[in-house]
């Protein structure tokens, strides 16, 4: 078995974990690729490779830092359906796999085979501006229109499938997988969903009217939002990491992608464990 280790090497312990983990590997008898960066990072050059490389030869990717760095992992087109674990070496860790002390025996149950595979859906995001596609993007978490920081109110006029739902004034709108409902469409009042349905969640931001409320929508439909301002400080992220500036009058169609992210799981605990547990650190955090 080939396992490949990607890292954010901003993260104050990776370049630890990384060297306790290949000289695990090694003791396993498993080969490990890194990304050039993070070889160099660490002088193991001869383990260092290109991503698609990567994604061709190896058997699944740990990916050591937090969810940010798994979710930029997903989206990238090398690693689509690559299997993916992440370690957590951040704070709350909703979709990494374990944490840091645990990473050791993770890689052991890997090795024998004890562990599974979770697809996780995502959303696909096109830009089209005078009836032209500008831009396609991918995310696991959600797909966000919003203003800028100094920017006035929006209006966002949004269909589902052939049908006109409502155009509502508002800092933005959030289009959420049930992976994502534990991130942004959470803070702005949005249900919490299990990962493994199959759905969207339209989430308005700040909405300045009564009856926006949190929508589920089939995956099987496609929320079309068209901008209605008269400034141009509009953005569309993806996964809060990837930005679009789009303009007025500009639509963003948002539908369930064809390409999954497919998550190694090897803890016996389960969503409801991982958002009980999680979620009372939240609270518990001095800096909650």
């Amino acid at each position: 078995m080939t396992l490949g280790i990607i890292a954010n090497l901003e993260k104050e312990n990776t370049v630890a974990v990384t060297r306790q983990m290949i000289a695990e590997l090694t003791a396993l008898k498993q080969e490990v690729m890194l990304p050039i960066s993070l070889a160099s990072r660490i002088e193991r050059q001869e383990l260092g490779c290109v991503e698609q490389e990567m994604a061709e030869v190896c058997s699944a990717i740990v990916v050591l830092g937090g969810d940010g760095t798994l979710l930029s992992v997903a989206r990238k087109w090398p690693f689509w359906g690559v299997p993916l674990m992440g370690v957590n070496l951040g704070h709350l860790g909703f979709l990494t796999e374990v944490e840091e002390r645990n990473v050791t025996e993770a890689l052991r149950m890997i090795v024998r085979g004890e562990f599974r595979l979770q697809e996780r859906m995502m959303l696909k995001a096109t830009v089209i501006r005078s009836s032209t596609r500008l831009q396609e993007a991918f995310a696991l978490n959600d797909s966000v229109v919003t203003k800028g920081a100094f920017a006035r109110m929006i209006r966002l006029e949004i269909h589902i499938g052939k049908s006109y739902l409502e155009t509502f004034p508002a800092d933005g709108m959030i289009v959420s997988t049930p992976t994502g409902s534990t991130a942004y469409s959470l803070s702005a009042g949005g249900p919490i969903v299990d990962p493994a349905m199959q759905l969207m969640l339209l989430t308005p931001i700040c909405a300045h009217m009564l009856q926006a409320r949190p929508t589920v929508i089939s995956p099987r439909e496609k929320i079309r939002i068209r901008l209605h301002s008269v400034h141009d400080d509009i953005v569309l992220t993806l996964d809060g990491q990837e930005g679009i500036r789009l303009l007025p009058d500009d639509e963003v169609v948002i539908e369930r992608a064809d390409i999954v992210t497919r998550l190694v799981k090897v803890a016996p605990r389960s969503f409801y464990d991982v958002l009980r547990h999680k979620l009372t650190e939240v609270r518990s955090s001095p800096h909650a």
